[in-house]
């Protein structure tokens, strides 16, 4: 829009002028021949037409003058601005210096950045190697740490085991003696050995006579495996559950087919265990200590040693080797 009124026409002059058109154009509508002529019609449509122009005529001459005052005062104000472009490019001037500046400074920065980013760099290195090194040597130890405790476990499975074969065969003792007080008080001590061994997890399983032999829960004192369908005569030995797992079978003697007990018989476990003195020297792996108490009670079935000694031996030297390893790693 423009900053200044633009001058107004006169309209009545044009309004006459159409009235005065129009006023012709009905008189010839008036009082020509019915129908109208050719020259009366076309009189009578440039009447029409010649009052319309005349009206609208004074609108247009106003819209082209404001249009004409709109683009003068547009062309001003571009004068005015293209008047302060020497200063914008005295702005622009002196904001490229600045930016030069900003730039070397950033410059600077980013240099000083990737320093601070190489070093950062390296001491990460030096931090994960330290960090490898430590946690190497740490699974060194707590591997060390896992197999003491596994042949510790193996040998304290054993001395059970040892133990519970004494009490058994001492209770099997007494009830042979027929005394009731001595058959009662050791009852009531193998029972509470099983009890509290039962607590930590380690079972004593014991056969019941007459019961169906199971290769899987039984193992005959001496001789070929029975057939199928053999009952069992009595337990020789009882077996060991660790945790669910079992450790040794029953030793058992079975019935032969006729219903009489087997001849052979297995040396009892006090027997077993004063052999396996004799077999100290004998070295016992770390991680199959529980299968080591099986194998005490197959061979305390079959009259051989068990590696029980040879574990107890070698758990010293062991300990030395261990921390050897320790002060290399």
């Amino acid at each position: 829009m423009s900053d200044t009124n633009p001058p107004r026409m006169k309209k009545l002059p044009f309004w006459g002028a159409d009235a005065l058109l129009l006023v012709a154009a009905g008189t010839l509508v008036a009082l020509g021949g019915r129908p109208l002529g050719l020259g009366e019609m076309v009189a009578v449509v440039v009447c029409v037409a010649l009052g319309a122009w005349f009206g609208v005529l004074p609108y247009l001459r106003e819209y082209a003058a404001e249009l004409q005052l709109t683009e003068t005062a547009r062309l001003d104000r571009t004068a005015a601005r293209l008047s302060q472009l020497e200063g914008i490019s005295e702005r622009i001037a002196g904001a490229t210096s600045q930016w030069q500046v900003v730039q070397d400074h950033a410059r600077r920065t980013v240099e000083a950045s990737q320093g601070v980013v190489d070093r950062i760099s390296r001491e990460a290195e030096s931090l994960a190697s330290t960090v490898s090194r430590t946690a190497e040597s740490e699974k060194q130890t707590l591997k060390l740490e896992v197999e003491k405790l596994r042949r510790g476990e193996g040998e304290w499975l054993q001395a059970v085991g040892r133990v519970m074969d004494h009490v058994f065969a001492l209770h099997a003792a007494a009830v042979r003696s027929g005394q009731t007080s001595v058959v009662q008080q050791l009852d009531r001590f193998h029972g509470a050995c099983r009890e509290a061994l039962r607590r930590v997890g380690f079972v004593t399983v014991v056969a019941t006579p007459d019961e169906l032999f199971d290769p899987r829960r039984h193992q005959v004192a001496d001789g070929p495996r029975p057939e199928e369908g053999v009952r069992v005569d009595e337990t020789v030995a009882p077996g060991f559950q660790y945790q669910g797992q079992l450790l040794r079978p029953v030793i058992v003697r079975v019935l032969e087919p006729g219903g009489r007990a087997a001849d052979a018989e297995a040396p009892p476990p006090e027997e077993t265990l004063g052999q396996e003195d004799a077999e100290e020297g004998d070295e016992a792996a770390p991680e199959e200590a529980p299968a080591d108490v099986a194998m005490a009670g197959e061979e305390a079935a079959g009259g051989g040693a068990t590696p029980e000694g040879a574990a107890m031996t070698d758990a010293p030297d062991q300990e030395e080797d261990d921390r050897a390893t320790l002060g290399a790693s």
